[in-house]
């Protein structure tokens, strides 16, 4: 051996009273893994931390989010109570006039879905088969026309009729307003909705022509108005130009337009500025200043009670206290005073509108 062996440790196996030389690359080697391990273990360390950190960020936006949403619904409910508030204010009288002497009536679960206060829509079926209906033509005042002989409504309803459309004829000085039709029974209902839903499809049908079953014109209280020239030509009643008198002007006469533009969404049908359907005097001024649909003032009656009713002053200047009765049982007792006039309709939902003229 000329060293060459020793120098490089060949033979350290025969040479054992030396100490083995560690070769360079096993040296990086082993600082490597080393390096390697101690590397893993510090980025464990910091994935451990980031973790930690996120999901405390995490928490921490979440209860951010959630302090700052109950906040805002809070505030939210707060505003819209406070919009209840101002609108019942506004139709509050200064002086009120509630009835200091009461008796009770009974009425039956069945009057619930009786009266010119029902809610007849795609969810509310009307139960009636015409309500109190009479001939329009054997009772009209020739103020205005009526499209065949076979036309119903109910009495009432045509009796108010007769006042709107003299006073339009004397306003406006032109009789082409012509009723179209009014009383629709169940059965005809059917067949003018299916034939929408060929032409138009379901969803689309649906918003121009009632269920049957869910027509207000079932019920007697509702009628279309459209136009007849001297020549006996048809057009379609818009309500525009001098015919905006009627939108302007038939809540005097107890008449709402039922489909306002507006309320789509909650009427659940496309505007119809033809289609004009009886609530009462009291009850169409009420809607018409609110600017509500029927939906909606039906729901906000029910926050009406005989001990708190809504003091109202309609547009003809009579007084009015207009409270709500759950319907109960089989029969349910219904407060009413006396010595006043009165009228007690279903809702056909859940229950009674008592209407009590003051003066």
């Amino acid at each position: 051996m000329d060293g060459y062996e020793d120098y490089f440790g060949l033979n350290e196996p025969y040479n054992t009273g030396r100490k083995p030389v560690q070769r360079r690359s096993d040296e990086r080697r082993t600082r490597g893994e080393y390096s390697t391990v101690q590397g893993r273990k510090h980025r464990k360390k910091r994935l451990r931390v980031s973790r930690a950190f996120l999901t405390a960020v995490v928490v921490v936006i979440y209860v951010t989010a959630t302090i700052m949403l109950f906040a805002f619904s809070k505030d939210l409910g707060v505003k819209i109570k406070e919009s209840e508030e101002a609108t019942v204010a506004a139709n509050v009288l200064e002086n009120p006039v509630y009835p200091d002497d009461y008796e009770t009536v009974r009425v039956s679960r069945d009057d619930v879905n009786k009266g010119f206060l029902l809610l007849i829509n795609n969810d509310y079926e009307c139960k009636q088969d015409g309500i109190d209906l009479a001939n329009v033509s054997e009772n009209y005042n020739k103020a205005y026309q009526v499209t065949d002989y076979a036309v119903e409504a109910n009495k009432t309803t045509i009796d108010h009729m007769n006042l709107m459309f003299a006073d339009f004829k004397e306003a406006v000085g032109k009789n082409d307003l012509m009723i179209s039709c009014a009383y629709r029974s169940k059965a005809l209902q059917e067949q003018l909705y299916k034939e929408e839903v060929d032409e138009k499809g379901e969803e689309e049908g649906a918003k121009w022509v009632t269920m049957a079953g869910h027509s207000e014109h079932q019920s007697g209280y509702a009628f279309d108005l459209t136009l007849c020239d001297e020549n006996g030509g048809i057009t379609e009643f818009n309500g525009e130009g001098k015919y905006a008198w009627i939108k302007e002007n038939c809540e005097k006469y107890g008449f709402i337009i039922r489909y306002p533009q507006e309320k789509t969404e909650l009427t659940g049908i496309y505007h119809e500025p033809w289609h004009i359907r009886y609530v009462g005097v009291a009850h169409a001024c009420y809607i018409k200043e609110n600017n509500l649909c029927l939906e909606e003032y039906i729901s906000k009656v029910k926050g009406y009670s005989v001990q708190s009713p809504l003091e109202y002053q309609d547009c003809e200047m009579n007084r009015w206290c207009i409270y709500y009765v759950p319907a109960q049982g089989e029969s349910t007792a219904v407060s009413v005073p006396k010595g006043r006039q009165y009228e007690i309709s279903g809702n056909n939902v859940d229950g009674f509108i008592v209407s009590v003229k003051m003066n």
